[in-house]
C-alpha cells in the first residue's frame, strides 16, 4: 500500500452488531445545508453520498435537533421530531447505504447556545439558571460586521433562561427516545446523542452550570442521571440491539469549576451500565476566542486523544477518538490501542474520497485540510459550510457527478500561471477530458502558495498535492516560459484562462527604498532562494555572510524546498533581530508568527483596526493569541509615517482620542506586507489575441488560497 500502510484504521470493526468496514467515522459537523424547515432534501443528501462513495465507515450526521425547532441551534438543523421529516431522512439512509456505509444520527437538544429559541421567543433550557455569564476567552478581535451577523445569528436579543422542572425532563427524555425510535425507522443504523459541547446533556454533566439539588444535581452520578436516562429509554425505544451511544466532554477547558477528566471517565462508565454501545470524546472550551481553537476545534494535531485511551482504559465498549487526527496518527492510534475508531471532521470536508484513496495505496493523493477555518466559522453567521481547498462543499448534487462527466466536447485550453488558480483550472479541465496546456514563468509550480508553504506548514501538503495531481494528470506543463500573445497565437487555444497573479504597487512611505526595508515579493524572493523575478540576484544590504549562505543554499537545492528551508531558517535567515511588519493582514500576521518562532522581536502594524481580516475567524483567533504570547507587538489604526535606518516612525489613532499619538518602533529589517493590486496588463495582451479569456485568481484582486482555488475551479468546469 504504497510507503505507508493504514492497516489498522482500514480493518474492519463494530459497534455492538453494527459491523463497520473500516474504523473511519465521519465526524458530525454543523453544515447548515438544509433549508428552514429542517426537511433533508438532495443537497444535503448529495453531500453525505460523496462520503459514503468515498470509503468512510460510518458517518455520523450534524447536530439533528430531536424536538425540533425547540432545542435547535438553527433553523437549518435537521430535525427528526414528527414523521414530516421521515421522507428526507429516509432517502438520506438509502442513498449512503447503496455505497456500502453505516450512517447514524446525532441526537442533540442545545441548551444554552440553543439560538432558534431566543429567535423564536423561547427561554433556554438549562439545568441551572446561570449564576454567572463566562466572558470570551480573549480578545474577539471580530471585525463589526462579524459581529452584527453574530448577533443576528444568536436571535438578535439577549437570551433568557428556565430551569429544566421535572416535566421538562420528563418531555426531554421523552423527545429522544421517541426521535431515536423515528430514526430507526428512517434507517439509521445507529443512534448518538450529543453530551457534549455545552449542549443541554454536558451542562448537567458539568459543575460550572449544574447547580441543582435535587437527584440531578451534586456528585457525578447525579449529573449523569439525565445522560443515562436518555440512554436507557432510547434503548427501550429502538431495541437493546440497535446501537445507541453518547459523545461526551474529556474535560472544560478553562472553564472554572467545569468537567474534568475524572468526570468524565466516571460519566462513561455510566452511560456503558447504561447500555450505551460507545463512547465518543471530545472536549469543549469558550467558543469566543482562542479557546475554540483548543476544544472542540483543536488547532494541535491529536489533541484529544490522550482523554480518548485515558477513557478507553476504563470501558469496555469502542472508543471514538476525536480531534485533528490525520490518518497516519489515527491508524498508530488504534494500533498502540488507544482508540477503536478515528472521527475526522475538517478532513474530510476537503476530501470525502480520503478513504478510498488510503485503500488504493494513494495517500499523497488526498486532498489536504490546510486547517484554515473557513469551514467552521460559517456556523457562527448561520450560514452554509464552505471550504477554502474543496470548491465543491455543499454543491455536490451540482458538480460532482459534472466533475467525474466527460465534457461534451473536448477543447484545447491554455492556463497562463502555475499557482493554485492556474493548476486547480488545469487539473479540472483535464479530469473532463480536454486538451490541457499550462505556461508558467517560473521554472516552479506553486506561485505564491510556496512563499506561503514556508510560512504555514499545511500549506506546504496542499502545494505538495497540488504539484502531484498537476504532474499526475494528462497536463503539458511549461516551465521557464512567460505566455506572449505570439505564444498564445502559436498555440491556437480555443481557451484561455489566466491565473497571472498580481503586481505589486511601489510603496510610498518615506524611507521604503532603503537597503534594509523589503517589499513581500523581494523578501519571498530573498527567502526562497535569492534570486529575484528578473532572475537576478537579490542582495541589496545583505552582508557577504548573508551572501555566501544563499549562494550555498541555491547550490544544495534547499532554498527551492519549503520543507528544508522551514527547518534551516530556524538557524539562519537573513533578517535582522529586531523586524516591523507594515501590513497586518492575512501575509503580515503569518510572516510575524514564522519569524516569532525563530526569535524575532516583531511588530506588526496595521493600518486599519482588525489584524488578519482576512483569515477566518476561529484561526484569527488563535494566530492573534499565539502572537501575543509570544510577544509580538501588533498596533491597530495605525499609519506608518517614515522608515528611518533603525526604526519605523508611526502615528496611531483611536476614535476616542483627539489627535494621533506618535511613536518610534526600533528596526534591524522592515518588510512591506501589502500593496497587491489587479494585474490588467498581461490580461490584455492575451485578449489581443481574440481567444477567449478568463481571468482568475490574483489577476482580479488578491484572492489567497480560497479564492484562487474555487475561482480555478468554476473557470475550467464552465468550459
Amino acid at each position: 500500500m504504497g510507503l505507508t500502510s493504514f492497516d489498522h484504521l482500514l480493518s474492519p470493526t463494530s459497534i455492538g452488531r453494527l459491523e463497520l468496514r473500516n474504523r473511519v467515522v465521519m465526524a458530525p459537523m454543523g453544515v447548515d445545508i438544509v433549508e428552514t424547515d429542517g426537511k433533508v432534501r438532495e443537497p444535503t443528501i448529495a453531500y453525505y453520498a460523496e462520503r459514503a462513495r468515498g470509503g468512510v465507515g460510518l458517518l455520523i450526521t450534524e447536530n439533528t435537533a430531536a424536538a425540533y425547532p425547540r432545542g435547535a441551534n438553527s433553523e437549518h438543523e435537521i430535525g427528526v421530531s414528527n414523521d414530516a421529516f421521515l421522507p428526507g431522512l429516509s432517502a438520506l439512509t438509502e442513498r449512503v447505504h447503496e455505497f456500502g456505509a453505516k450512517i447514524a444520527i446525532q441526537l442533540a437538544h442545545h441548551g444554552k447556545v440553543g439560538r432558534l429559541d431566543t429567535l423564536q421567543g423561547r427561554p433556554l433550557l438549562m439545568p441551572s439558571v446561570p449564576e454567572h455569564r463566562f466572558g470570551p476567552s480573549g480578545p474577539l478581535d471580530l471585525s463589526r460586521e462579524e459581529l452584527t451577523l453574530m448577533a443576528k445569528a444568536a436571535g438578535g436579543a439577549p437570551p433568557k433562561f428556565r430551569e429544566a422542572e421535572p416535566e421538562d425532563l420528563a418531555q426531554l427524555t421523552a423527545d429522544f427516545a421517541d426521535a431515536a425510535e423515528r430514526a430507526k425507522r428512517a434507517g439509521f443504523d445507529a443512534v448518538e446523542l450529543h453530551a457534549a459541547h455545552g449542549y443541554i446533556f454536558s451542562e448537567f454533566l458539568s459543575p460550572a452550570w449544574n447547580f441543582r439539588k435535587d437527584a440531578y444535581g451534586g456528585p457525578i452520578e447525579n449529573r449523569a442521571r439525565l445522560l443515562c436516562e436518555v440512554l436507557r429509554a432510547c434503548k427501550a425505544s429502538t431495541g437493546e440491539d440497535f446501537p445507541v451511544w453518547c459523545r461526551i466532554d474529556a474535560t472544560e477547558i478553562g472553564v472554572p469549576g467545569g468537567i474534568q477528566l475524572e468526570d468524565a471517565i466516571r460519566t462513561a462508565e455510566l452511560a456503558e451500565q447504561a447500555g450505551a454501545d460507545a463512547i465518543h470524546v471530545s472536549a469543549y472550551a469558550n467558543p469566543l476566542g482562542a479557546g475554540f481553537t483548543e476544544a472542540p476545534i483543536v488547532h494541535k494535531e491529536g489533541a484529544l486523544s490522550e482523554f480518548a485511551a485515558s477513557i478507553k482504559s476504563r470501558v469496555a465498549v469502542p472508543v471514538i477518538a476525536a480531534g485533528r487526527i490525520e490518518a497516519k496518527l489515527g491508524d498508530r492510534l488504534i494500533s498502540e490501542g488507544s482508540a477503536d475508531l478515528i472521527a475526522m471532521g475538517r478532513q474530510l470536508l476537503a476530501d470525502p474520497e480520503l478513504v478510498a484513496k488510503l485503500e488504493r495505496g494513494q495517500p499523497e493523493q488526498v486532498r489536504p485540510c490546510v486547517y484554515c477555518y473557513v469551514c467552521v466559522a460559517q456556523p457562527f453567521f448561520d450560514r452554509k459550510v464552505r471550504c477554502a481547498v474543496n470548491p465543491i462543499l455543499a454543491s455536490e448534487l451540482e458538480y460532482a457527478e459534472l466533475l467525474r462527466t466527460p465534457a461534451a466536447q473536448r477543447k484545447k485550453v491554455l492556463i497562463v500561471g502555475g499557482g493554485p488558480a492556474g493548476i486547480e483550472a488545469a487539473s479540472v479541465a483535464a479530469l473532463r477530458g480536454h486538451e490541457v496546456i499550462l505556461i508558467e514563468k517560473s521554472t516552479n509550480l506553486g506561485g505564491t502558495l510556496r512563499f506561503a508553504a514556508l510560512l504555514y506548514e499545511p500549506n506546504e501538503r496542499l502545494l505538495d498535492w497540488l504539484e502531484t495531481r498537476a504532474r499526475t494528470l494528462p497536463i503539458e506543463i511549461r516551465l521557464g516560459l512567460e505566455a506572449t500573445a505570439e505564444i498564445v497565437r502559436e498555440i491556437s487555444p480555443d481557451h484561455v484562462i489566466a491565473a497571472i497573479g498580481a503586481i505589486r504597487e511601489k510603496s510610498a512611505i518615506p524611507g521604503a527604498e532603503r537597503s534594509h526595508v523589503w517589499d513581500g515579493d523581494s523578501l519571498r524572493d530573498l527567502l526562497m532562494g535569492g534570486v529575484g523575478a528578473s532572475s537576478e540576484p537579490v542582495s541589496k544590504g545583505l552582508s557577504p555572510f548573508a551572501r555566501l549562505a544563499l549562494m550555498i543554499g541555491r547550490g544544495v537545492g534547499l532554498t527551492g524546498d519549503p520543507k528544508r528551508l522551514r527547518r534551516a531558517s530556524r538557524f539562519y535567515m537573513p533578517v535582522g533581530r529586531r523586524v516591523a511588519i507594515v501590513g497586518g493582514g492575512l501575509v503580515g500576521a503569518e510572516l510575524a508568527e514564522f519569524l516569532a518562532e525563530r526569535g524575532r522581536e516583531v511588530a506588526v502594524l496595521e493600518e486599519g483596526p482588525i489584524i488578519a481580516l482576512e483569515m477566518a475567524h476561529p484561526r484569527r483567533w488563535r494566530v492573534l493569541h499565539d502572537l501575543r504570547q509570544a510577544g509580538v507587538r501588533l498596533e491597530t489604526n495605525t499609519t506608518v509615517v517614515e522608515i528611518t535606518r533603525t526604526a519605523v516612525r508611526i502615528e496611531t489613532r483611536t476614535e476616542s482620542e483627539a489627535a494621533p499619538r506618535p511613536a518610534e518602533i526600533l528596526a534591524d529589517t522592515v518588510i512591506i506586507a501589502g500593496g497587491l493590486m489587479p494585474n490588467p496588463g498581461p490580461i490584455q495582451a492575451l485578449r489581443s489575441t481574440g481567444i477567449p479569456v478568463v481571468e482568475v485568481g490574483d489577476a482580479r484582486g488578491v484572492a489567497y488560497i480560497e479564492g484562487a482555488i474555487h475561482q480555478g475551479f468554476y473557470a475550467a468546469i464552465e468550459l
